[in-house]
């Protein structure tokens, strides 16, 4: 009896060559890394997303570029809205502790910045200028001093404040130079007492 069953080689290469019936794509190969796996997904989800065909190179440039710019973003935000974050080694954080030693009564600012810039001691002259600024917006009820209050809840009650973006980087020189060891220039202090007077005009 003849044999029935005949297979159509020319067939089976036809349905080989068709995405349709790869099915080793939906397994990981034994030579396959994780992540090579892993990008032959994002390469397949791609693919059906834009409808175009990703290669695996350059799914892994795309994802670390995103990477790399969202990193960025998080970093600038951190730095410019959390400065007391950056602190060198051994350094303290500014505690409602340490907040409470500073007052703003009772102190004739102009006199004491006058002495500390005498003597050349910048980083007293920076604190002074701060100080002052938070006796000014206290005064205008920009803010609600406390001495139990940190910088940067201050920043927090300036936000919808004309002045707020000066008094922000004012308060970040502040920090970096009382809790983080930063070295007190005459050019800092200058740029400090300069966005002082920035705020205290417009609070």
């Amino acid at each position: 009896m003849a044999d029935t069953l005949v297979i159509d080689s020319a067939q089976i290469v036809q349905w080989q060559a068709q995405p349709d019936f790869d099915y080793n794509r939906e397994l990981a190969a034994g030579g396959m890394s994780f992540t090579d796996w892993l990008l032959l997904q994002l390469n397949h989800l791609l693919g059906d997303l834009f409808h175009v065909t990703w290669q695996s190179n350059y799914t892994w440039w795309l994802l670390t570029a995103v990477g790399a710019v969202a990193g960025g973003i998080a970093g600038w935000y951190v730095w410019h809205y959390h400065p007391g974050l950056f602190q060198r080694q051994g350094t303290i954080a500014p505690t409602a502790e340490a907040a409470a030693e500073d007052t703003i009564y009772g102190i004739d600012f102009d006199a004491a910045i006058s002495r500390a810039l005498g003597r050349e001691d910048y980083r007293e002259a920076v604190r002074m200028v701060y100080l002052q600024v938070l006796k000014a917006l206290s005064d205008s009820h920009a803010i609600d001093w406390q001495p139990f209050k940190t910088p940067s809840q201050y920043v927090g009650e300036m936000s919808p404040h004309t002045a707020s973006e000066a008094f922000r980087q004012l308060t970040r020189h502040f920090l970096l130079v009382r809790y983080g060891n930063f070295p007190a220039t005459q050019q800092l202090y200058e740029q400090v007492n300069q966005l002082g007077k920035e705020v205290r005009r417009e609070s």
